[in-house]
């Protein structure tokens, strides 16, 4: 890029540098957050360390732009200097143009000392070429791009493992990883009225320990009402900010309809399958199979034949929503680790995902009872996520049980390896779940149920509601 080009792009891109008070009242995520019904500023990069690498990962529409200003303007508030803090977005440049824009804001655009510096680099995954490369090289080389706090955001995991590896040594703080998923449960249901406590944000190896699961539901139980009632709303609403703020606007008008059909579709089938020479109808074909297979083991081969597609581009294609945080699978375990060659169970990280297909005509969503097994599975991914992060694209962590008889557990985890979570949507008759819990040799496990709460002999019977609060984060 020329120089003129770069200056034109940072002034347009950095108003602090010029109105470094009122820079936030023309901003369209700043405003868009004022503007919005719902009380929701989510901080994903809390805590870090000056002079630290990070990665900030996670799903388009979930609020990361609008988390990076929020940071901006903390930064601002607590001192720093306009023009030691430089925001751009890269989708689209190439890897060089990527360097130049980072030598011409650090040469003769910030001020202030090696260090002293914040780089926030939006959508670097969608940058053209060997970025990855040429931020480790600037990370080597320069002198105060080495030392400078620096974000890398993306809405793909596509790269960022490149990039892990060969800026491995050079992150300086721990916690580089970051990701920022949809609200979870307490965010969703605290802004759609209901109030709860702060959850303890549970490690999930105390899943396996009946003592501190019975405190937990002793002392919680006074909200299990609430619980309940805000969990069947989370189905049906999700976790997009866009959706929880139609449904404080409006609760009757149907979200997904009114707001976030054709961003989905777009993310979907514009920036998942971008490129990939998908039709719309392949698109709907593969939403429809995924759907319709959601708690069950899904056939790539199945899906491939009806969407009229090889099986090597189908299974690339699923790659593209597991990179895009779109959908997870969850794979077979052997020895609490993944087992090659077998199939996996896919789900979506949102509701509104699931209802997609059927929006646009291509089938019928699924049932209470499958969504919440999803939102479970994704609660404990989420909780796995903090705890050692990068499970969640990696997908070596959460995993399912199944027997030589077929008997299944929905999910287990080397990191509660004695216990396991199995769900069933339902308010009693749980007691077949917790046979074939015994049978697989696990000590304790924690059926999710929809409103049931009782101590067994095998572990506990707990509201799903309960479960992914006690796992919150919040």
């Amino acid at each position: 890029m020329r120089p003129a080009e770069i200056d034109d792009e940072l002034i347009a891109t950095n108003p602090w540098w010029s109105d470094p008070h009122d820079w936030d009242a023309a901003d369209v995520q700043m405003r868009a957050m004022r503007e919005s019904p719902l009380s929701y500023a989510p901080r994903p990069l809390a805590g870090h360390t000056v002079g630290g690498l990070y990665i900030l990962r996670g799903p388009r529409r979930v609020g990361k732009s609008t988390a990076l200003k929020q940071l901006i303007s903390d930064q601002l508030r607590g001192g720093a200097p306009p023009r030691t803090i430089l925001h751009v977005s890269v989708e689209g440049r190439s890897a060089q143009d990527l360097a130049d824009i980072v030598r011409r804001g650090a040469d003769y655009w910030l001020s202030g000392g090696p260090g002293e510096r914040l780089w926030v680099l939006d959508e670097v995954t969608g940058v053209v070429g060997p970025w990855p490369e040429q931020i480790k090289r600037l990370r080597d080389s320069h002198p105060s791009f080495s030392v400078d706090t620096v974000v890398l955001t993306g809405s793909s995991s596509a790269s960022f493992d490149d990039a892990q590896k060969l800026l491995a040594g050079r992150r300086n703080a721990e916690r580089s990883d970051r990701t920022l998923f949809q609200m979870d449960f307490v965010d969703v249901a605290r802004a759609l009225g209901t109030k709860l406590p702060d959850p303890p944000g549970l490690d999930v190896a105390q899943l396996g320990h009946p003592d501190a699961l019975q405190d937990m539901a002793s002392q919680y139980r006074p909200w299990l009402p609430k619980m309940v009632d805000a969990w069947d709303l989370y189905l049906r609403v999700g976790g997009y900010p866009q959706a929880v703020a139609a449904q404080l606007k409006d609760p009757a008008a149907p979200a997904l309809k009114t707001v976030l059909m054709d961003a989905l579709w777009d993310v979907v089938h514009g920036d998942a399958f971008g490129g990939s020479g998908l039709t719309h109808t392949q698109t709907e074909s593969i939403l429809r199979s995924l759907t319709s297979s959601l708690g069950s083991l899904l056939s790539v081969h199945a899906v491939a034949g009806k969407a009229g597609l090889h099986d090597s581009t189908t299974n690339s294609r699923l790659d593209a929503l597991r990179r895009t945080f779109i959908a997870f699978p969850v794979n077979r375990e052997e020895g609490l680790a993944p087992k090659a060659r077998s199939q996996s169970k896919w789900y979506f990280t949102d509701p509104l995902l699931t209802r997609l297909a059927s929006e646009l005509g291509a089938g019928t969503p699924p049932d209470p009872t499958v969504l919440s097994e999803q939102q479970v599975g994704l609660a404990l991914l989420r909780a796995l996520e903090d705890e050692a992060p990068g499970a969640a694209i990696r997908h070596d962590r959460l995993l399912y049980y199944r027997s030589t008889t077929g008997a299944e557990i929905d999910f287990v985890s080397g990191a509660f390896a004695e216990t396991c979570v199995e769900s069933k949507f339902v308010d009693r008759a749980w007691g077949r779940a917790f046979q074939t819990i015994a049978a697989s040799g696990r000590s304790v496990g924690v059926v999710a149920t929809r409103s049931g709460l009782k101590r067994h002999t095998g572990g506990w019977a707990l509201p799903a509601g309960l479960v992914a609060f006690l796992l919150s984060r919040v």
